[in-house]
């Protein structure tokens, strides 16, 4: 007597346990795709960062929330009679490393994958740092993290790119252009020249460093310093490429280091809406008064900054004054700034200000203290519609009389004669 056949209800439970494997597989390698990415908006942990790019905690939960459930098995879903244009349509809606997999499964996907329009994302950071098949034998690729393999992945898919000349409207990297045996210069270089980028409106481009790579712990500081300008060049050389090439950008986010020919390169994008400058290196030597002036000047659809630079402190008061104006400019980060004081503003439509107080150990030193200007009377003058500042939110006259809590914020964030007390290191936090 032949063996009797199982149950339909018991084949979908063997199926619903093999489709559940291979779900939590693709959730951890996602998550780990994610968090390549997801190391970008942590280096702004501490500031408004999600505020500036208009994203919430429940968006860095979205994608895993949306996936398909495939606990149960799929085999009514007639998705190979349906017809292209509902296809492309399905697949407009994955991320670049799920059409990556879709272009594995047969011919006729990797056929009408390969069509520009899928490639509107461009994100070389999101690309997995774990090892690749092929190369997992061996003391080499043992770690979690394998930056070998994450730089094939990167130029394989730079050389995928090349050919099929992709329509960009976003574009991510986060790659260290100084490392001479990475190249990832040319990299960067070559998604410039070959994809089409008139309709790029949103562009992070970290070029200072690789986490994929673990720093160099021995490098002398000859050779620190000789990547340091060697990386700056560069990047002088691709940014000029960049604006040239993307005259629809409206939100930019990367590491600045205010040399001349970026700030006039940077004073081009004149539709910047949004925009993160960090800094580059431990201090900003070249920061003036009228770089800033230059900036707010030109850029005269800004909406959001998020400002990050370190003065040195050269003068008796630990800390530089500057003056910012800007017409359009409703959200202004400044917390991460360090010698930087605000004298005075005008900026007639600000809602939203981040500022906090972090000045050079040198200030605690003095037995006077430095004639700076009263916050309180800065935004007083020069912003009238101020609703919010560090997220306090601010009623009708509550800069004339501050409450008690307001005060407290003001102790914390000012260095007038005023708000100045006694406890002076507890004040600053040092």
């Amino acid at each position: 007597m032949s063996a009797a056949r199982p149950s339909r209800a018991h084949v979908s439970r063997k199926v619903r346990k093999k489709s559940g494997r291979g779900r939590d597989g693709s959730l951890s390698s996602g998550s780990q795709n994610k968090m390549s990415f997801g190391s970008q908006v942590d280096r702004y942990h501490r500031t408004s960062f999600p505020l500036v790019m208009d994203l919430s905690s429940e968006d860095e939960m979205q994608d895993s929330e949306g996936m398909m459930d495939t606990s149960e098995p799929l085999e009514n879903l007639p998705f190979q009679q349906l017809p292209e244009l509902c296809k492309i349509k399905i697949w407009s809606f994955l991320h670049q490393n799920d059409l990556g997999r879709c272009m594995l499964v047969c011919t006729d996907w990797r056929r009408l994958l390969e069509k520009p329009q899928f490639w509107s994302s461009v994100r070389f950071s999101s690309l997995s740092s774990s090892c690749l098949p092929q190369d997992r034998i061996g003391p080499v690729h043992t770690d979690p993290v394998c930056h070998h393999c994450f730089r094939k992945r990167v130029f394989s898919f730079s050389q995928f790119l090349a050919r099929i000349h992709p329509v960009v409207k976003e574009f991510q990297f986060c790659l260290d252009l100084s490392h001479p045996t990475d190249q990832f210069n040319a990299v960067v270089e070559q998604f410039l020249e070959t994809a089409n980028l008139n309709s790029l409106t949103h562009a992070e481009m970290n070029w200072k460093e690789s986490p994929s790579r673990a720093p160099l712990d021995q490098e002398s500081v000859q050779d620190y310093m000789y990547r340091y300008r060697r990386r700056q060049r560069m990047f002088s050389r691709i940014f000029d490429t960049f604006v040239t090439l993307s005259p629809q950008i409206s939100t930019l986010v990367m590491p600045f280091d205010w040399t001349d020919k970026n700030i006039k390169n940077l004073c081009r994008l004149t539709g910047l809406e949004k925009l993160v400058l960090e800094k580059y290196g431990i201090f900003n030597h070249i920061f003036t008064q009228d770089h800033l002036t230059m900036l707010m000047k030109n850029l005269v659809n800004l909406k959001k900054l998020l400002l990050e630079v370190w003065i040195p402190a050269n003068n008796n008061r630990g800390m530089e004054v500057y003056s910012i104006e800007s017409p359009s400019l409703t959200f202004l980060d400044i917390s991460q700034c360090k010698g930087f004081y605000i004298k005075k503003l005008n900026t007639p439509n600000l809602l939203n200000l981040r500022i906090a107080r972090h000045p050079w150990r040198k200030m605690l030193l003095q037995t006077q203290s430095p004639v700076l200007p009263c916050v309180c009377q800065v935004l007083l003058d020069g912003a009238p519609k101020l609703q919010e500042v560090n997220g306090f939110h601010l009623e009708r006259n509550s800069l004339i009389h501050p409450n008690d809590e307001l005060s407290t914020l003001m102790n914390t964030i000012c260095c007038c004669l005023r708000h100045k007390t006694v406890s002076s290191i507890e004040m600053y936090g040092m």
